[in-house]
C-alpha cells in the first residue's frame, strides 16, 4: 500500500514534468518561427530599397538624353577644367573675375528665352471728333436765306451738343451778308449749347438722385443707426 502511494506521487511529478517540457517546447518553437518571421520582414524590406534603387536608376538613365538635351539648349554647362580648381582659400579670394573672362573662360549665365518677355503692344489710334458741318444751298437774296441758316444752326447745335460746329456758306451775296449769317448763326448756336447744359444735369440728377433711390439711403440710414443704438 505505501509502496503504490509512492509510485503515484512520483508518477504525478513525472507527469507534471513532461507537461512543463511541452510547453516549454511550445514556447521555443514560438520563438524560432516569430525569428523566422522577422528575417522574412527584413528580407522583404531589403528587396523594397532594391527596387527602389533600382526604379531610381531606370528614371535617371531614362532622362539623361533629356537632360542632355536641357543642358545643351538652356543650361550650357560643361565639365570643369584642371586650370579652375585652386590650391587653398587665399588662392580662391585672390581671384579676379575681370582676369577669368579675359582668359576666355565662360562662366555660368541665365539664359532668358527671347519670346517669354516680350510685351504685346496695341497700336493706341487717337479718336478726335469730327466736327459737324453744315452746307447751306445758294440761293439768291440774304434775306430768303437768313431764317432758313439760323434754324439749320440751331437743330445742328442741339444735336451735336458740345461738338464743334463749322458752318460753310455758299452764297452769290456780298461778303457783308455772309459775314452777318456767320455771326448769327454762332450766336444761336451759343445759345443752343447754354441751355443744353442745365437740362442735361438736371435729367443727370433725376436719373442718380429719384426719389426711391433717396427712400432706400434714408431707409437704410435709420436701420443701421437703431441697431448701433
Amino acid at each position: 500500500m505505501t509502496a503504490a502511494y509512492r509510485m503515484k506521487g512520483v508518477g504525478w511529478f513525472g507527469g507534471c514534468v513532461a507537461v512543463v517540457l511541452g510547453f516549454y517546447l511550445v514556447s521555443l518553437q514560438v520563438a524560432a518561427e516569430r525569428k523566422k518571421l522577422e528575417a522574412v520582414n527584413g528580407q522583404i524590406r531589403s528587396a523594397q530599397r532594391d527596387i527602389r534603387a533600382l526604379e531610381t536608376e531606370f528614371d535617371t538613365r531614362g532622362n539623361l538624353a533629356q537632360l542632355e538635351r536641357w543642358n545643351g539648349d538652356t543650361l550650357a554647362l560643361s565639365a570643369p577644367t584642371a586650370g579652375q580648381f585652386v590650391v587653398s582659400e587665399a588662392a580662391l579670394a585672390a581671384l579676379d573675375v575681370n582676369s577669368l573672362r579675359a582668359d576666355g573662360v565662360q562662366t555660368a549665365a541665365l539664359l532668358v528665352p527671347s519670346g517669354a518677355g516680350s510685351a504685346v503692344t496695341v497700336p493706341i489710334v487717337p479718336v478726335t471728333a469730327a466736327p459737324a458741318v453744315v452746307k447751306l444751298a445758294p440761293v439768291q437774296m440774304a434775306q430768303v436765306t437768313a431764317p432758313r441758316a439760323m434754324n439749320v444752326a440751331i437743330q445742328a447745335a442741339s444735336k451735336t451738343a458740345l461738338k464743334p460746329v463749322v458752318i460753310r456758306a455758299s452764297v452769290s451775296t456780298p461778303r457783308s451778308a455772309e459775314a452777318a449769317l456767320v455771326r448769327a448763326a454762332k450766336t444761336e448756336r451759343l445759345a443752343a449749347v447754354a441751355k443744353v447744359r442745365p437740362q442735361a444735369v438736371a435729367m443727370l440728377d433725376r436719373k442718380l438722385l429719384s426719389d426711391t433711390t433717396l427712400g432706400d439711403i434714408m431707409s437704410g440710414a435709420r436701420s443701421e443707426s437703431r441697431k448701433r443704438r
